[in-house]
């Protein structure tokens, strides 16, 4: 082994390693790298995660967890489960889909791509033609309909993906169907949503990006009726009957319509900008839930004030009198509702509110009052804020286990008591043999305890010593919060912050006996104009469940 240790560069040397060791990735910890597309499964309770660089990752009840990787490393666009099915269909951004399953192999399930598709169009057309937009799985679960930049919607078969090409809906057919002082023959350009009815399947919405919405009869071949908007249109949601839709704008505005067997063209019912008057951003994404006392839940992305909080990422969700806009301190990636999925339940009545953002994942408990976070058991934000140091220990004795976890139920108390909504699955992997606790010191001056027994990374506890390494600066000043009587009614959410890191705050070495129960921790106090090191702190001893240090 002496060669091992030479210095300098020895292909030999090189050689050898690559012969004698080899590094094999058996499990990922922590919040997955660049996500960019969100899909949920009612059928399955499952949750999808796709990312830049082309993976998936299926989230059901702790510990049950699915991967999978296209080859072609892309960004993965858009994520749709087919319904009352065990598969699912991705959209990246080289216009590619693919289909997955969900498949049983001695005695496991297992994620496999099954195929794969690029919808092309005729020679010479441009790549704007077939350029996806829209993807709708219909609930007959044979066929998907796909709305594109051109405004055509092309019909494929599952799982062949073959092109029923008599089934395509064009724009000039239509604008046909569409009375002309009504529609004064305008293009329609991309298709921006498509929603199935409810209540017919034989029926879909389809949102333009100008405006213009059709409801469109599969069988007939047909629209039945339109609806003329006069802002760009962002998205649709049907309410749960089928009686009406409500849409979402550019301007940062919504709308509710009609729709009825005897009203072929309707005006909205009503049409709100819920942070007007002054110029707001558009409501990307909106949800409609009705519920059993007759007030209904208005859930939307963005809309904001452009002048004053054209930065936030914000979703703001209205039931009645009570408004909050969580405010995220990281780009909204894409969010779903949890709701009650019965086809003969009357009413919606939502549960939960999942968001995905760019560094973390936040679940609101809709029923409490109040509308509490809920305290995730996986997909953990290890980068809240930036690691600075970590320690493992092994084998932690039953006793100190037991005092962690009794100090971190007692800081989850402003957590909600909702059990996990996303419980799809089983885990079959047989419990830890022991008990092993992962630490991480931060740049912020925490040090936080995890439970790294098995597969799912869960915070156990959080430990600050900014009241130990004492500073000129108030670690709060970075904290800009609004209060109740602000407007908009904006509410932080979630654990990552960029804005509270202070380095001179930062941990640099930790190490816990588990014997005793004491934690050491030490770290460097840095000049806040240059950041030159200005002395060295001492370690701080700290027993593991408590706050005061007892030695410095």
């Amino acid at each position: 082994m002496r060669r091992f240790l030479r210095p300098g560069h020895d292909p030999v040397r090189e050689r050898l390693k690559r012969d004698l060791f080899q590094f094999n990735k058996t499990v990922e910890h922590g919040f997955p790298h660049q996500p960019s597309a969100l899909g949920y499964s009612p059928f399955l309770r499952l949750m999808a995660i796709g990312t830049r660089s082309g993976a998936i990752k299926l989230y059901g009840a702790p510990g049950v967890e699915f991967m999978g990787l296209h080859e072609e490393n892309n960004t993965v666009m858009q994520i749709h489960f087919i319904p009352d099915q065990c598969q699912l269909v991705t959209l990246l951004d080289d216009n590619s889909l693919h289909l997955w399953s969900l498949k049983q192999h001695g005695g496991t399930s297992e994620l496999r791509e099954e195929h794969r598709f690029t919808l092309k169009g005729p020679p010479g057309s441009p790549p704007s033609a077939t350029q996806v937009t829209a993807v709708l799985p219909h609930s007959s679960r044979e066929v998907l309909y796909l709305g594109t930049e051109s405004g055509n919607i092309f019909v494929v078969e599952l799982p062949s993906f073959r092109v029923l090409e008599d089934r395509t809906i064009a724009p000039e057919a239509v604008l046909q169907r569409i009375p002309e002082d009504n529609c004064n023959r305008r293009s329609c350009e991309l298709v921006e949503a498509l929603r199935e009815h409810p209540k017919n399947p034989e029926q879909i919405l389809i949102g333009y990006s100008r405006g213009l919405i059709v409801l469109w009869d599969l069988q007939n071949n047909k629209a039945t009726h339109h609806f003329l908007g006069s802002q760009q249109l962002e998205n649709l949601y049907w309410q749960r009957d089928g009686s009406k839709f409500i849409s979402c704008h550019y301007d940062g505005s919504y709308s509710q319509w009609p729709v009825s067997s005897d009203n072929r063209q309707a005006e909205p019912l009503e049409n709100t900008v819920p942070y007007g008057p002054f110029p707001c951003k558009a409501i990307s994404k909106i949800y409609w839930q009705t519920t059993k006392n007759g007030l209904p839940y208005i859930i939307f992305q963005g809309g904001m004030p452009r002048a004053s909080y054209g930065d936030r990422h914000s979703i703001s969700v209205i039931h009645g009198s009570q408004q909050t806009a969580f405010d995220f301190t990281s780009r909204v990636i894409d969010f779903f509702i949890i709701f009650s999925s019965d086809p003969a339940a009357e009413f919606d009545d939502p549960s939960a509110l999942v968001v995905l953002a760019e560094e973390e994942l936040v679940v609101i408990d809709l029923k409490s009052a109040g509308w509490p976070a809920v305290h995730p058991p996986y997909l953990a934000s290890l980068h809240c804020s930036a690691i600075t140091c970590s320690h493992h220990v092994s084998n932690i004795p039953l006793k100190l286990w037991e005092r962690i976890i009794s100090a971190g139920s007692k800081q989850n108390i402003h957590y909600s008591s909702m059990p996990w909504p996303i419980d799809g699955g089983t885990n079959i992997a047989p419990d830890p043999p022991q008990r092993d606790l992962l630490l991480t010191g931060h740049e912020d001056g925490t040090v936080r305890f995890w439970d790294a027994s098995g597969v799912c990374l869960h915070l156990l506890y959080k430990l600050s010593t900014v009241r130990v390494f004492l500073t000129d600066a108030d670690p709060n000043d970075n904290m800009n919060t609004l209060g109740e009587d602000e407007w908009p009614p904006l509410r932080k959410v979630g654990t990552f912050d960029p804005y509270s890191d202070d380095p001179r705050l930062g941990i640099q070495k930790i190490y816990l006996c588990k014997y005793s129960g004491y934690l050491a921790v030490a770290g460097l106090r840095r000049s806040p104009v240059s950041g030159e090191i200005l002395e060295e702190v001492p370690a701080s001893v700290v027993p593991a469940d408590q706050k005061k240090p007892c030695v410095q």
